[in-house]
C-alpha cells in the first residue's frame, strides 16, 4: 500500500470540471483525489455515519469500502448525464450561433440593399419635387399667357362683334329703305337723324321725314366752348334735344353749344380744376376776425358765449370752424418799416386763406386794422363774404382817431353789397357779440349749404346703396392738381409734352407709359401741366388722375384710389350698379370698368397715376397694369428711379433729365420774381414782372455760384432750384453779407434733402429759444400725424403757442415748400421735406415719434365717444393706434359705432377691414362684434323714437356693409332688426320702412331666395307708390329691381312691362340717370353756385340773370323742360326789370323760352315770343344780322310745323338773302338756308322749283366742305327722295347710292372721330408757355 501522495495528479492531468466548462472535448478524465490521513481528515464510512469508527484500521480496507459504495456510482452516473446534457446544450448553442451568424450576414446584406434603395428613392423624390416646381412654374406661365390671350381674344371678339353688328344694322337699314322704295313709301331714317352731328331740330322732326333733316343751322366755323368745370350734375348722359346753334341762345360759356359738345362735356365733366377758390373744397370754415382795441370786450363775449355754437354747427356737418385773430401791438410803426410790411403781408395772406372776414369796429383805428379792411373789402370788393359789426363807444367822437374810424366806416358802408354786410349795434354790452353771432350763423349756414330744401335728400340717399362717395379724397386730388398747375417751375417740359402726346395718340392697345425721375425732378409738375394742356386739346377724352401724397396719407391707399376712379368711371354709364366696398371685388372689377367706359368715350380714357411707388402693396393691387390694357385706354405712371419695380422697367419709358444751366437760370428768376410779386417786392422800383428784381437780388456772382453748384443730377432738379430761389427771395432787403452767408451755407447741400435741412437750421438760428421749441413741436405733430394737422389742433396741443407765432411759422415753412395748407390741414409739400423734418425734430429716432403719437392719441380719444365722432378723429385715431401697436386699444376704437358709420359713409371700408386684420379678427367675428355693439346701443337708446331711428340707421348701414362683403347670414339679422324698429317707431307705410324692405329684398336676391325677394320688393313698391306717388324715383328703383329679379327667375313676360314703366318714370322725371345719384348733388351744386353768385352780386342783376339762363340751358339739355322753363322765366323777368323790355338779352330769353315751348309743341305760346324777339332784334340790329336771321329761321320752322306754308316761305327766302349778304354766296350757311327752303317747297309738291335749290346747295357743300361730308350726303338723300316722288327712279338710285357711300365713310371716320385703334391721328405740339 502506498501513501496518499501517490494519488496526487500529475501536471498532465486536467480538471474535468474546468475542461467540461471550456467544452474542449467530451472525454472522461480522472478525478484527482487528495487523500489525507483518516485521522486528520475525519473521514467516515458511508455506512457508519453518525457513529465513531475504531481506530487503527488499514487504508486498503477504507478505500475499498468507499469505492464500492453505491452512492458514488449514483453520483458518477449523475455526473455522466450532466456532462452529456451540457455537451448537447453546447452543441445546440454552437448550432444557434452559426445560424445567427448566417442570419446576421443575410440581414446585413438586406440592410445595405435597403440603404441603397432609400438613397435611390430620395434622389427620385428630389427629382420629382424639382419637376413639380418646374411644372407649377410652367403652369403659372401658361395660365398668365392664357389669361392674356383670353383678354386679347375678348377685345378682338368684341371689336369684331361690334363690326358685325354695325354691318347687320346697315344691311337691315338698307333692306328697309329698299322695301320702302319698292312700296312707294317716302324714304326715312329715324336712326340716322340721331347720329348726325348738329343736324337735329330740337326733336321736332317727324320719324321718317327727311325733309326736316337740315332744319337747324349747323355751327360751322364757330369756336365751340366745352364745359370743363361743371358740377357733379353733368356726369349724366341724357339724350336731350339736339342743339346745333339751336333754338336756344346761350350766354357766356354756352355760346354755340350743340348736342355733340354737350356729350363731350359730359364725358369730361369731372372737372380737371376745382370750381372757385380752394377754400370751397376745404373741410375748414375759416373766419378771420379784425377787432379794434375798444371792441375787444365784445369780441371776448362772442368767443366765450357764441363761438362754441358755431363750432358745433360746423362739426354736425363734418366741418371744422377756425377763428383767426391776430392782435395788434400798441407800438406805433412807420409805414415804411420792414417789420410792419412783413406783418401786413402775413395778415393779408391769412385773410386770403379765409372764407369769411369779420370786423368789430369801434372808435379806435389801427394801422393794421385799416390795412386788413382795405385788403379784404375796399381794395377788392366782393372778393369774399365780409361782415362788419359797427358800434360807437363812449370815447370822444371829435378826436382825431375817432374821426379816422368814422371815415373808414363810411367807406365800408358805401362799398356794401350782398357779400359785404354792415350791422350797426348799440354800445350796450353784448349787443355787438349777439349781432355778430346772428349774422355770422346765417353766413356759415349758407357756406355749409344748409339753407336749401333737403326734404327729399334723405329719401334719395339710399339710392347710393349705402356707400357714400369720398368727396374729401376727391377734393384732395383736385387740390393736388391745382397746386401743381399754379407752380412756375416748368422750364424745359416741352420735349416731354411731345413724348406724352405721341404715346396717347399711338395705335393701341399699349402698355402703360412710365415716367422715371429722381426725387424733386418735377414728375408731378409735368403730369399736372400736361393734363391741363391735354384737357384743352382733346376735350372729348375722359381724363382721370391720382396724385399720391406722403406714404401714410389716404391718397397712398391703392384701394381708395381704385374705388374713387371706379366711381368716376361708373358715372359715365347709364344705369351703373351700386359701388361695392369689398376691396377684392374693386381690384377685380376696375379693369372691366376701364375697358367698358373707354370703349364708350369718344376720345377714350387717359389715366395718370403719379408717384405710385409710394402706394402700400402696389405690387398686389396694381397687377392689372401688367395685363393688356383696353384699346382706347392710356395709362401714364410716374415713379422714382430707385423704387421702380423691375417688372415695370420693360414699359415704354420717359426719363426726366437734369435741367440745363439755361433752364436753371430761368427757373431762378421766375421763382424769385413770382415770390417778390406775391409779397409786394416789385414795389422796389424794378419792372413789374419781377425779373429785374430777381436779377438785382441775385447778382452775377451769386448767379454764377448757383450755376456752378447745380451741376449734378440731384441739384439740377426743379425742387432744388426752387428752394434756393425762395430762400433768396425771402431774405429780401437783408444785408448782402447775410445773404452771402446763407447762400454759401445752402450751396454745400448735395441734394434737396440736405438743402431742406440747411433751411431749417438757418431759420432756427434766427428764432428765440421758446419760438424754436414751438416750431420743432409743431413740425413733430405734423410728422407724427397721418393726414396733417389743423391749426386749432396745434393750438390746443400747445398751450403756449399763439396765433401770431403759428402764422409766422407757417409763413416761413410754406414759402420754403416745407409744408402746405391743403384743405385746412398743414401737411408736407414733398417727401424730401418730410425726411428733413424727421432728422431735424426727432434726434432719438422712432421712440420720440411714438411719444408724440401717444399725445395725439390722447387728444383725439377725447373727440370720439357715445353720441359724438369728430371726422378728424376718425381719420387720425385708428391709424395712430395701429402704428403704436396697441391692438386692444385699436379694437375698442374701431368698434365704436360712430367711427364705423363715418368710415362707411366715406366708402373707406377697405381701411376698416385692414384694421381688423391688424387686430387678427376674421370677418365673421367682426360682424358679430358690430351686431352686439348695435344691440348695446339699442338698449342704451331706451324708448325714444328719435334715438331708436338712429339705431335703426346703424343697423341698416351694418347690414349693407356685411351684405357687400358677402356675409349674408350675418347681414340678415341686422337688416331685419332695422325693419322691426322702423315699423314700430314709424307708420307702417313710411318710406323708411320701404327702404328697409328694399334692402332685405336685395339681400335675399343675392342669397338666391328669389321668391322671398319678390315679396319684399312688391311690398316696398306698394309703400313707395302709396306714400311718394307713382312717379317718384324710388318707385322707378323698385320697378327696376323687380324687373332684374324676374329676369333671374326667367319670367321675362313680367320683367318687360316693369322695365318699360321704370323707363317712362325716369324719362318723365328727366333727372340724370333716373336720379341714381340722388344726394350726390347734381341740382344742389348748381343751385349752390347760383346762391353764391346771388350772395356776391345780388339777387337781381344782369349777371345773375345770365346764370339763370345758363342753368335753364343745362336743364334743357338734360330734357328737364319743366325746371328749365322756370329758370328761363325767372331770367326773362329779371332782364326785363333790370335791362328794359327792348334789350337784346331780353330777346335771347324770349327766344330760349319760345324754343322750349316749340319743343313741347305748345306752338300758340311759342309764336308770340318769337314775334316779340324778332321785333327787339330788328329794333337793335340790322335786318341782315345773324341774330335776326336766327329768329327768322326759327319762326319759319314754327310755321312749317303748323302747316302754315304761306307764312313760312317768305321767312325762309328772307333767311337766304340775309345769309348771302352776311357770308357770301358760297358759304355752307347759305346752303343750309337753301335746303330748308327747298324742303318747304318740296312738301308742297313744287319739285321743279325745289330741284335747282337742292342742286345749288349741293354745289356749295361740295366746294366748301368736300364731296364726302355728311351735309353732302343729306342733300343727296333729299334729292333722291324728290326724284323718287317725280318717278325718276334711275336718278333717285344714283343719288341714293352716292349718299350711302358717303354715309359709310362717315360711320367709319366721321361720327366718332378717329379712334386710338387707328394710328392715323396726327400728333401736334401742345407746348404752352405759362
Amino acid at each position: 500500500m502506498g501513501t496518499g501522495s501517490s494519488f496526487l495528479r500529475s501536471q498532465d492531468d486536467e480538471d474535468i470540471l474546468g475542461s467540461d466548462l471550456e467544452g474542449t472535448n467530451g472525454v472522461l478524465k480522472r478525478i484527482p483525489i487528495e487523500i489525507k490521513p483518516r485521522g486528520k481528515l475525519g473521514l467516515r464510512s458511508v455506512g457508519s455515519l453518525g457513529r465513531s469508527k475504531p481506530k487503527g484500521g488499514s487504508l486498503r480496507s477504507a478505500l475499498s469500502m468507499d469505492l464500492e459504495n453505491p452512492e458514488v456510482e449514483r453520483i458518477r452516473k449523475d455526473f455522466e448525464m450532466y456532462r452529456l446534457n451540457r455537451d448537447n446544450e453546447m452543441a445546440n448553442c454552437q448550432k444557434k450561433e452559426r445560424k445567427l451568424e448566417t442570419e446576421n450576414k443575410r440581414l446585413r446584406a438586406e440592410l445595405l440593399a435597403l440603404q441603397k434603395t432609400c438613397t435611390r428613392m430620395r434622389a427620385e423624390r428630389d427629382a420629382a419635387l424639382e419637376a413639380e416646381q418646374e411644372a407649377l412654374a410652367r403652369a403659372s406661365v401658361f395660365e398668365c399667357d392664357r389669361d392674356k390671350v383670353q383678354r386679347q381674344f375678348k377685345l378682338f371678339r368684341e371689336t369684331k362683334e361690334s363690326e358685325i353688328q354695325n354691318l347687320l344694322r346697315a344691311k337691315q337699314e338698307l333692306e328697309n329703305r329698299l322695301s320702302k322704295f319698292a312700296f312707294g313709301c317716302q324714304a326715312g331714317d329715324d336712326s340716322d337723324s340721331h347720329s348726325r352731328h348738329g343736324l337735329g331740330d330740337l326733336g321736332n322732326s317727324h320719324p321718317g321725314d327727311w325733309w326736316t333733316a337740315l332744319e337747324s343751322e349747323p355751327s360751322l366755323g364757330s369756336s365751340t366752348v366745352h364745359l370743363h368745370h361743371t358740377s357733379a350734375s353733368v356726369y349724366q348722359y341724357q339724350r336731350g334735344p339736339e342743339l346745333a346753334a339751336s333754338a336756344l341762345e346761350m350766354d357766356g360759356p354756352f355760346i354755340n353749344l350743340n348736342k355733340e359738345d354737350w356729350n363731350l362735356a359730359v364725358m369730361n365733366s369731372s372737372g380737371m380744376l376745382p370750381l372757385g377758390p380752394a377754400q370751397m373744397l376745404s373741410q375748414v370754415v375759416r373766419v378771420y376776425a379784425a377787432v379794434s382795441s375798444d371792441m375787444l370786450p365784445e369780441f371776448g363775449i362772442f368767443c366765450d358765449e357764441y363761438l362754441p355754437k358755431l363750432v358745433a354747427l360746423c362739426e354736425k356737418e363734418g366741418k371744422v370752424l377756425t377763428l383767426v385773430h391776430l392782435p395788434y401791438s400798441h407800438k406805433q410803426m412807420d409805414e415804411e418799416d420792414e417789420g410792419l410790411q412783413s406783418d401786413l403781408q402775413l395778415r393779408h395772406r391769412q385773410i386770403d386763406m379765409s372764407m369769411i372776414f369779420v370786423a368789430f369796429l369801434g372808435s379806435s383805428p389801427h394801422t393794421k386794422l385799416v390795412s386788413e379792411i382795405k385788403h379784404a373789402c375796399l381794395d377788392r370788393p366782393s372778393n369774399k363774404t365780409c361782415l362788419f359789426i359797427m358800434s360807437e363807444t363812449a370815447e370822444n367822437k371829435s378826436s382825431r382817431p375817432s374821426q379816422e374810424m368814422r371815415e373808414l366806416k363810411r367807406k365800408v358802408r358805401e362799398s356794401a353789397t350782398p357779400s359785404v354786410m354792415v350791422v350797426h349795434t348799440s354800445p350796450s354790452q353784448g349787443s355787438s357779440a349777439s349781432a355778430a353771432f346772428r349774422d355770422l350763423e346765417r353766413v356759415v349756414r349758407n357756406e355749409l349749404g344748409l339753407d336749401r330744401d333737403s326734404s327729399d335728400l334723405h329719401l334719395l340717399s339710399d339710392l347710393l346703396a349705402g356707400v357714400g362717395l369720398d368727396y374729401q379724397c376727391d377734393s384732395e386730388q383736385r387740390d393736388f392738381l391745382l397746386s401743381a398747375v399754379q407752380a412756375s417751375c416748368e422750364m424745359g417740359f416741352e420735349k416731354y409734352y411731345e413724348h406724352l402726346n405721341t404715346q396717347v395718340s399711338a395705335a393701341g392697345p399699349l402698355p402703360p407709359f412710365l415716367v422715371i425721375g429722381n426725387p424733386g425732378s418735377g414728375k408731378s409738375l409735368l403730369m399736372a401741366k400736361w393734363l391741363q394742356l391735354q384737357e384743352e386739346k382733346t376735350p372729348s377724352t375722359l381724363l382721370l388722375y391720382h396724385f399720391v401724397g406722403t406714404t401714410s396719407s389716404v391718397s397712398a391707399d391703392p384701394i381708395v384710389m381704385i374705388r374713387r376712379l371706379t366711381a368716376q368711371l361708373m358715372q359715365h354709364m347709364t344705369t351703373p350698379p351700386p359701388l361695392t366696398c369689398d376691396p377684392v371685388r374693386l381690384v377685380e372689377e376696375f379693369p372691366r370698368w376701364l375697358e367698358k367706359v373707354s370703349a364708350r368715350s369718344p376720345g377714350g380714357v387717359i389715366l395718370v397715376l403719379d408717384s405710385v411707388d409710394r402706394f402700400q402693396q402696389a405690387d398686389v393691387h396694381l397687377k392689372w397694369l401688367l395685363d393688356p390694357l383696353p384699346v382706347d385706354a392710356r395709362v401714364i405712371v410716374s415713379v422714382n428711379e430707385e423704387s421702380c419695380p423691375q417688372a415695370w422697367r420693360s414699359w415704354p419709358t420717359l426719363h426726366m433729365e437734369p435741367s440745363s444751366s439755361k433752364h436753371v437760370k430761368e427757373m431762378l428768376k421766375a421763382e424769385i420774381g413770382a415770390l417778390l410779386a406775391d409779397t409786394g417786392g416789385v414795389k422796389s422800383g424794378v419792372d413789374g414782372g419781377g425779373v429785374g428784381s430777381a436779377a438785382t437780388l441775385l447778382g452775377p456772382e451769386r448767379e454764377a455760384d448757383i450755376i456752378s453748384q447745380c451741376r449734378t443730377t440731384m441739384t439740377c432738379c426743379p425742387l432744388y432750384v426752387a428752394l434756393l430761389a425762395r430762400h433768396i427771395a425771402s431774405l429780401g432787403k437783408a444785408d448782402s453779407r447775410v445773404l452771402d452767408k446763407h447762400l454759401s451755407s445752402m450751396l454745400t447741400s448735395a441734394d434737396s434733402f440736405e438743402l431742406y435741412s440747411s433751411v431749417l437750421d438757418l431759420y432756427t438760428e434766427s428764432l428765440t429759444g421758446q419760438s424754436a421749441a414751438s416750431l420743432r413741436q409743431t413740425l413733430q405733430f405734423i410728422y407724427a400725424s397721418r393726414c396733417g394737422m389743423l391749426e386749432t389742433e396745434l393750438l390746443a396741443l400747445q398751450p403756449d403757442l399763439c396765433w401770431q407765432e403759428l402764422c409766422e411759422h407757417y409763413e416761413f415753412l410754406s414759402t420754403h415748400l416745407i409744408i402746405k395748407y391743403q384743405l385746412g390741414l398743414f401737411t408736407f409739400s414733398h417727401t424730401q421735406a418730410q425726411e428733413a423734418v424727421f432728422e431735424f425734430c426727432f434726434k432719438d429716432g422712432m421712440q420720440e415719434v411714438t411719444n408724440v403719437r401717444e399725445k395725439l392719441i390722447r387728444y383725439f380719444q377725447e373727440r370720439i365717444g357715445p353720441g359724438k365722432s369728430c371726422s378728424r378723429a376718425v381719420d387720425e385715431l385708428p391709424w395712430l393706434i395701429s402704428q403704436s401697436g396697441n391692438n386692444i386699444q385699436l379694437e375698442k376704437c374701431i368698434l365704436d359705432l360712430g367711427v364705423f358709420q363715418q368710415i362707411c359713409a366715406r366708402g373707406r371700408c377697405s381701411e376698416l377691414l385692414s384694421y381688423w386684420q391688424v387686430v387678427d379678427w376674421d370677418r365673421e367675428k367682426m360682424a358679430e362684434a358690430y351686431f352686439n355693439a348695435c344691440k348695446h346701443s339699442e338698449t342704451a337708446a331706451g324708448h325714444g323714437d328719435s334715438n331708436l331711428l338712429k339705431v335703426a340707421e346703424t343697423y341698416e348701414i351694418l347690414g349693407r356693409f356685411l351684405r357687400d362683403l358677402g356675409l349674408l347670414p350675418q347681414a340678415l339679422p341686422a337688416l331685419q332688426r332695422a325693419l322691426e324698429i322702423r315699423e314700430t317707431a314709424l307708420d307702417p307705410d313710411d318710406p323708411l320702412v320701404g327702404r328697409s324692405l328694399h334692402q332685405l329684398a336685395c339681400l335675399h336676391a343675392q342669397w338666391g331666395k328669389l321668391t322671398t325677394a319678390e315679396t319684399l320688393h312688391r311690398h316696398a313698391l306698394e309703400i313707395c307708390q302709396t306714400t311718394l306717388g307713382p312717379e317718384h324715383p324710388l318707385v322707378a328703383r323698385e320697378l327696376d329691381a323687380l324687373a332684374v329679379l324676374y329676369q333671374k327667375m326667367e319670367k321675362h313676360d313680367l320683367a318687360h312691362p316693369l322695365k318699360k314703366r321704370a323707363f317712362a318714370i325716369k324719362k318723365k322725371l328727366r333727372t340724370p340717370r333716373g336720379a341714381t345719384d340722388g344726394d350726390v348733388g347734381s341740382d344742389p351744386l348748381q343751385r349752390r353756385a347760383l346762391q353764391l353768385e346771388e350772395l356776391v352780386i345780388g339777387p337781381d342783376s344782369a349777371d345773375v340773370a345770365r346764370s339763370l339762363n345758363e342753368l335753364g340751358v343745362l336743364y334743357y339739355l338734360q330734357n328737364n323742360a319743366d325746371v328749365a322753363e322756370s329758370y328761363f322765366k325767372r331770367s326773362l323777368e329779371m332782364r326785363e326789370s333790370i335791362l328794359g323790355s327792348d334789350h337784346l338779352d331780353v330777346a335771347s330769353s324770349l327766344n330760349n323760352l319760345a324754343a322750349l315751348y316749340n319743343d313741347k309743341k305748345l306752338y300758340d305760346k311759342a309764336e308770340p315770343l318769337y314775334d316779340r324777339a324778332l321785333k327787339i332784334r330788328l329794333k337793335n340790329q340790322n335786318s341782315d344780322s345773324p341774330g335776326v336771321a336766327s329768329i327768322i329761321n326759327h319762326l319759319a320752322r314754327l310755321y312749317k310745323q303748323q302747316g302754315k306754308f304761306d307764312k313760312a316761305e317768305p321767312l325762309y327766302r328772307q333767311a337766304v338773302d340775309i345769309r348771302e349778304k352776311a357770308f357770301g354766296g358760297n358759304h355752307p350757311s347759305v346752303a343750309t338756308a337753301l335746303v330748308n327752303l327747298a324742303v318747304l317747297i318740296s312738301q308742297q309738291n313744287r319739285f321743279s322749283e325745289a330741284g335747282p335749290l337742292f342742286e345749288q346747295a349741293l354745289k356749295i357743300y361740295e366746294d366748301s366742305l368736300g364731296p364726302h361730308h355728311t351735309r353732302v350726303a343729306e342733300t343727296l338723300r333729299n334729292l333722291a327722295v324728290m326724284k323718287y316722288e317725280e318717278e325718276d327712279y334711275q336718278t333717285a338710285a344714283h343719288y341714293y347710292k352716292r349718299a350711302t357711300e358717303i354715309k359709310e365713310q362717315g360711320v367709319a371716320y366721321g361720327d366718332k372721330g378717329l379712334s386710338r385703334r387707328s394710328s392715323s391721328i396726327e400728333t401736334t405740339s401742345t407746348v404752352k408757355n405759362i
